[in-house]
């Protein structure tokens, strides 16, 4: 039996995951100078991608569709984030921006599977879907290769080390625990691995591909 009970996914975290990561989108799209629908485009795409994928890869009907509040907040979030003032892409703000939406995206993905019981690797596999998904989408509808497999500074690597770490913290530690946790590890990696220029493991004799390939 596990040691802690399993937490029901709040409604508030959901949603605020999902807003938070709708604002970086739409930040990121600003940034490129993209046209203003497009800018929104991405930050919706961004904001509800993963969840909606992790909705539909549990047979559930997407949340985000079927209740009100979701887009609404996510539209709005992504008009404030195509707002903000330009943050410099390459700098530590970007990347830690970057790495607490997906830690906040990882949790909602990993906790909503183990609500519906699904199993360890299941729930690990849906946590990394969650968090990587909106953002490939918005790449591919940009024309761009997705961020987790260019971005050689241990984002794919984040992420699944992220899933597996808010997994074991929801079920043997708390919930809430869980969450800081994951968001700690998260930005931590992404922040050591870019400014020590650590790059994600390669296969034995391969290089590590350059940086945006």
């Amino acid at each position: 039996m596990y040691v802690a009970a399993t937490h029901e996914l709040p409604a508030w975290l959901d949603v605020g995951a999902m807003v938070v990561a709708a604002a970086f989108g739409a930040h990121v799209a600003r940034l490129r100078r993209i046209a203003l629908f497009g800018v929104l485009l991405e930050g919706v795409v961004v904001g509800l991608g993963g969840g909606i994928t992790r909705d539909v890869l549990l047979g559930l009907e997407p949340v985000a569709i079927t209740t009100w509040y979701y887009i609404p907040a996510v539209l709005i979030a992504a008009v404030l984030g195509g707002s903000v003032l330009r943050v410099t892409m390459n700098r530590l703000p970007f990347v830690v921006a970057q790495a607490f939406a997906i830690g906040l995206l990882i949790g909602i993905g990993v906790q909503k599977a183990v609500v519906y019981d699904a199993p360890a690797p299941g729930a690990i596999a849906l946590g990394v879907v969650t968090g990587a998904f909106g953002g490939a989408i918005a790449d591919v509808l940009a024309g761009r290769q997705a961020a987790m497999l260019r971005e050689r500074h241990f984002l794919l690597s984040a992420i699944v080390i992220g899933a597996v770490a808010f997994w074991v913290g929801t079920e043997y530690v708390a919930f809430y625990a869980a969450v800081v946790i994951t968001v700690v590890i998260v930005v931590g990696l992404r922040v050591v691995s870019v400014g020590l220029d650590w790059t994600d493991p390669s296969f034995p004799g391969d290089d590590p591909p350059p940086e945006g390939s």
